[in-house]
């Protein structure tokens, strides 16, 4: 028996040795089975000229061994040189992509723990399109040439000029003999030219002619049909009538009266898209618009039907006089304030927004999230639309990527934010039929592109919707990666005409816009130029009573109500806007060390001038750099400096409670005035961001001012605190505007000019890092920017040489606050009679309550109306004496009427 199982023993212990072999063996034949040493491999892509290629429109794609599938992409690529960990013992092939062409190949060995790998590629190269008729040799103006990849990606856009020309386009070149561009000519939504193949060499500047098949002239008699019913013509006795054509630039081309029969004539028109209007005369001779319809004109049109008793008939689609505003890009941290800003200009307004959410990148920074749900909570809330879960183009992967993409997405805004959106905008506005079949299986109801990249079906009731974009706040330049901005007009025209077009419109936005551009890179500080002329075009359409809907609400237009308009960025006076014609600068987050030389240089501008300027001082940050502190103290001392609280920490307060931002301003104040004896009267809160809880801090704090951005508050003088927001910054006062005419001054001083005469006054806010060099990656040093410094220099000139009175912040605000006082001249008459004695305490207490029904003396809503007066002390009519005599102004006066009726000297 014991040597039967010392047997089996060493029979199990030979099982488990052979067991252990073969699963070694198994390692060593099958490396999935072990864990793979990694190595890593740097790669540098350079150009011809050794530079650094730009990442923009540049991706990657790594193989490796023999194997013919990608074993990585990296689309986009984020950063040039960039690393990447790669298992050992393999060989690898590189291949670079830049505006979807094949750029470069490298191949490399991953030997080493570290390797390195430069990548070089051609040039760009560069193509001008001249675009003619179909004779060959007539330039075909005014018509739109979009240049695109073979999967439709657009990488060029522009609209010929009188010679038929495009702006010059910079790409990468078509090296491979299957890749190539082409470029699509559009006279309409539904006719357009392709030409292609469009070939680009590397380091050469072509030109391409591009004969298109539409004629110059379309030689035949065009008809008019005007109806005031689905039968029937308008006769002589419906009204006198006219019809025009108009082009894109809003031309009249040609007009002709209807006639008795209902009908009007054109002829000999060239090929193109135009806007017809049928407009009645009236008893004066005058034309009023009854209808417009956008028509194609082509050889292939004979007649054109028209009715104006029912608009809706002249359209393919439903047309809803509704504008729907789409932010893309919506992310963590990057460019956050530009997009916790415009969600908030629109929440101010009481007015929809769809914002594009891309789910990898979201969730985790606490501010973009807090200000997301506070406008998910709006009256009017915003919409919450899915751009994907990171930016790769969907027409590249398969149908399974797509889909894991999109759940992924969805799941995540569920997550973070409570709600399941039913609204996608594709990354880079490209989508085919897997998307839709994979956005109608997890119930998306909406898709939002360009119509750039696709035409969209009629807008008819249905259960799957395409409200593609056809106006947008900016264009990019792909060459450069900058939006140019559209100015107002621009996006204006864009909206009404893809009224005509689509029957809605849809306005694309991205941070990038609303944002300062510096050095080549969008930085985290906001344009606020640009978000006031979002807001006046909102205010605009609301005029004109377009609804604003979110793109998920277009198909109800019918059943909805137009939101009603709350005016945020103008303050509301009863007799005109007052001006001081005045101006004030605020110098924004002084701090210890970080670019202290600037800063005070900067400071010492103003102080040298003796002019008066308010610095926002960061708590936490100020008080062990002796230069700085020193150098405060002085100019404190000299009393040209006025100290504003900027929080003790340089983070948005809208996500702490009442206490905790009472506190911020409390310890703030404590330290201020401990190491410079003075008391800051004035609050500027960081990023220039608030909200109710930050306002009753301020109170609670005793803090007189506050100074925020003009784009998301309302100047009010009387309030309490006095709200005097900043109405410009430096750094877009000094943008080379090209929606401005002449210089760099004079364009920003036409740019105060306008503030003043919109608001009153204008705020100029500064930033040290305004006038600081950059290296190379676009940080700022603690040097100097000359160029800056004498642009400061030339506006401080420019405001003395136009009368232009520079003053304090607080002495603007004072200033606004008694221009904004407007009282009749019989009330001070009144009081000048009333401190003789002329007439009594009753009569003079009829002037008050008039005042208080004008809203100049305000008192709270439960007391009523002044009903009579006890003993009123004799200081007070020799107030008003002197305010008759014009020795005290309004506001002095009405703040001791506010005295009295508060203490109840003067019942209520």
């Amino acid at each position: 028996m014991d040597e039967c199982k010392e047997d089996e023993t060493v029979m199990a212990s030979y099982n488990v040795l052979l067991g252990f072999s073969v699963v070694m063996l198994l390692f060593a034949l099958h490396p999935a089975f072990a864990q793979e040493q990694t190595g890593t491999l740097e790669v540098f892509i350079k150009n011809e000229s050794n530079d650094r290629a730009p990442p923009e429109n540049t991706f990657v794609k790594i193989y490796q061994d023999q194997n013919p599938i990608p074993y990585q992409t990296l689309d986009p690529l984020e950063s040039n040189p960039f690393t990447i960990q790669l298992p050992m013992g393999h060989s690898y092939k590189v291949e670079v992509y830049v505006d979807s062409m094949y750029a470069g190949v490298a191949f490399a060995s991953m030997n080493q723990g570290q390797e390195r790998l430069d990548i070089p590629i051609r040039n760009s190269g560069g193509v001008r399109l001249t675009v003619y008729y179909s004779d060959g040799y007539t330039p075909f103006p005014n018509v739109q040439v979009l240049i695109k990849s073979p999967e439709g990606k657009l990488w060029g856009s522009s609209d010929t000029d009188e010679n038929g020309q495009t702006i010059r386009a910079w790409l990468q070149p078509t090296i491979r003999q299957d890749d190539h561009y082409y470029a699509e000519i559009i006279l309409g939504p539904k006719l357009k030219y392709v030409f292609s193949p469009l070939n680009l060499q590397p380091n050469v500047s072509q030109e391409v002619k591009v004969v298109t098949n539409w004629p110059k002239i379309v030689d035949k008699l065009i008809t008019v049909e005007v109806y005031n019913s689905t039968k029937n013509k308008v006769t002589m006795q419906d009204g006198d009538f006219v019809a025009q054509l108009f082009d894109a630039k809003k031309t009249m081309i040609s007009e002709s009266a209807v006639t008795d029969k209902g009908v009007a004539h054109f002829s000999n028109l060239k090929v193109g898209t135009y806007t017809l209007y049928v407009k009645e005369k009236d008893e004066s001779g005058n034309l009023n618009s009854l209808v417009a319809k956008k028509v194609t004109v082509t050889n292939a049109i004979d007649t054109i039907k028209i009715y104006i008793n029912d608009p809706s008939l002249n359209s393919d689609n439903l047309v809803c006089h509704c504008v729907a505003f789409r932010l893309d890009d919506i992310q963590d941290y990057y460019l956050a304030p530009a997009q916790r800003e415009i969600i908030s200009m629109f929440e101010k307004r009481n007015i929809p927004l769809t914002i594009g959410v891309i789910g990898g990148v979201t969730g985790a920074d606490p501010n973009l999230v807090s200000t997301i749900k506070g406008g998910l909570a709006a009256e009017h809330p915003i919409e919450i639309a899915s751009h994907s879960w990171n930016n790769r183009v969907l027409t590249s992967l398969s149908k399974t990527e797509q889909a894991e993409l999109i759940k992924k997405t969805s799941d995540k805004i569920k997550t973070v934010f409570g709600v399941e959106p039913n609204t996608f905008i594709p990354p880079e506005n490209l989508f085919n039929a897997d998307t839709l079949n994979i956005l109608k299986s997890y119930n998306f109801t909406h898709i939002s592109y360009s119509v750039a990249t696709g035409d969209p079906p009629p807008f008819k009731k249905s259960n799957f919707y395409h409200f593609p974009t056809a106006a947008a706040s900016s264009i990019l330049d792909p060459s450069t990666g900058f939006w140019k901005p559209q100015s107002v007009k621009q996006i204006h025209d864009a909206i009404e005409g893809s009224m005509l077009d689509y029957g809605y419109a849809v306005v694309m936005m991205h941070p990038y816009e609303f944002s300062n551009y510096e050095n080549g890179f969008y930085t985290n500080n906001v344009n606020s130029t640009r978000v006031q002329q979002m807001g006046s075009l909102v205010d605009e359409l609301q005029s004109e009573n377009y609804k604003i809907l979110q793109i998920g609400s277009i198909e109800d237009f019918d059943k909805l109500e137009k939101p009603s308009v709350i005016p945020v960025s103008e303050p509301v006076q009863k007799a005109g806007p007052p001006n001081c014609n005045c101006v004030a600068f605020r110098i924004d987050n002084v701090q210890d060390y970080y670019l202290n030389d600037v800063q005070n240089m900067v400071i010492g501008k103003f102080d040298g001038k003796k002019i008066p300027v308010t610095i926002g001082v960061i708590g936490k940050f100020f008080g062990s750099d002796t230069k700085t502190l020193n150098f405060i103290k002085s100019k404190v001392v000299n009393g040209t400096v006025d100290i504003a609280n900027r929080g003790w920490e340089y983070v948005d307060h809208t996500g702490y409670s009442v206490d905790k931002q009472s506190a911020s301003i409390m310890q703030t104040n404590d330290k201020i005035y401990s190491l410079l004896h003075v008391k800051a009267d004035i609050f500027s809160p960081p990023m220039d961001l608030f909200n109710k809880d930050t306002v009753q801090a301020v109170k609670q704090n005793r803090v007189q001012y506050f100074s925020s951005t003009i784009s998301t508050d309302t100047p009010a003088f009387s309030e309490n605190p006095k709200h005097i927001p900043s109405t410009l910054q430096f750094a877009n006062l000094i943008d080379d505007d090209p929606f401005l005419t002449g210089t760099i001054p004079q364009k920003a001083q036409s740019k105060i000019k306008s503030s003043i005469d919109k608001y009153g006054y204008a705020v100029i806010s500064l930033q040290p890092s305004d006038f600081a060099l950059k290296d190379n990656d676009g940080a700022s040093l603690n040097q100097l920017d000359q160029d800056k410094f004498d642009l400061l220099e030339t506006v401080i000139g420019s405001l003395e040489t136009s009368k232009i009175d520079v003053v304090s912040l607080k002495h603007a605000s004072s200033i606004m606050e008694e221009k904004s006082i407007v009282v009749p001249d019989w009330v001070k008459n009144n009081a000048g009679w009333w401190s003789e004695g002329k007439i009594g305490d009753s009569d003079f207490t009829k002037g008050l309550e008039y005042l208080i029904s004008q809203d100049i003396i305000r008192i709270p809503k439960t007391t009523g109306t002044v009903n009579g007066t006890q003993a009123i002390p004799d200081w007070v009519k020799n107030n008003a004496g002197w305010w008759s005599e014009g020795k005290i102004g309004n506001s002095d006066f009405v703040k001791g009427i506010q005295f009295l009726i508060e203490k109840g000297i003067v019942r209520v």
